[in-house]
């Protein structure tokens, strides 16, 4: 597939921004090529991101899994895949291509663009595994590191921010949904030295106490007091 000028330069600009540099520009066009475009153009469909998709979804998972299994290493395999499942879900793949811009760089056809394909989820997720897959293959026995430095170095605090250890954030995702009401957390004691203190929260929810959590900051606090209520409401953590 033919990559013009003006072309190459957008390639260009996206990916210096990662400090990321190509020689196969053809490799990296493709993994932004939606079979859309290659079926409205009469381009082979093996020009789309398919193939790339496939072969970045397995380095994804690779890379996910190394830095979760070294960030958490008291976590058990059950919770460590729920956490990685949440992180190469389509939803959250879709959030990471939204903050680098990649949607500007999806080729489709005028039909998938008239429906608002640039700004699907599974579309987004799909060319931005891609676009991974193409990292891979660049940097060749260095693909697996490129990789990694790229989640990492732009997307660590998302992948951290998981919803299996955010309780505070189903908490609210829960009551909301119940009551339109958000859950009030509020210290009810403090106690040790000023540079080694100890919380104790309550949250509140409808002006009921219902529960306490305790931690070595606030933050800490208010996520175990967050899960105690979740026990209590009988919600399930997925």
């Amino acid at each position: 597939m033919e990559i013009s000028a003006e072309r190459k330069k957008e390639l260009i600009e996206f990916i210096s921004k990662f400090g990321l540099n190509f020689e196969d520009f053809s490799l990296l066009n493709r993994a932004f090529v939606h079979t859309s475009y290659t079926n409205e153009n009469s381009i082979d469909i093996l020009e789309s991101y398919e193939r790339l998709e496939f072969l970045g979804d397995a380095v994804l998972k690779i890379a996910i899994s190394d830095f979760l299994f070294k960030k958490f290493p008291d976590l058990r395999e059950g919770d460590l895949t729920k956490h990685r499942s949440w992180v190469v879900s389509d939803k959250e793949l879709s959030v990471f291509a939204g903050k680098i811009g990649l949607s500007k760089l999806i080729l489709l056809g005028k039909n998938e663009e008239c429906l608002g394909g640039r700004e699907k989820p599974s579309i987004l997720a799909c060319a931005f595994e891609a676009f991974l897959g193409a990292i891979f293959l660049e940097y060749k026995e260095l693909g697996l590191k490129a990789v990694y430095d790229f989640l990492i170095d732009n997307f660590e605090n998302e992948i951290l921010n998981s919803k299996l250890h955010n309780y505070k954030a189903i908490l609210q995702e829960y009551t909301q949904g119940e009551s339109h009401k958000l859950p009030v957390y509020k210290v009810l004691d403090e106690f040790g030295l000023s540079h080694d203190k100890t919380y104790i929260i309550g949250v509140y929810y409808n002006d009921i106490l219902v529960s306490e959590g305790e931690g070595r900051s606030k933050k800490d606090a208010e996520q175990a007091a967050a899960k105690k209520a979740l026990e209590f409401l009988k919600v399930e953590i997925v």
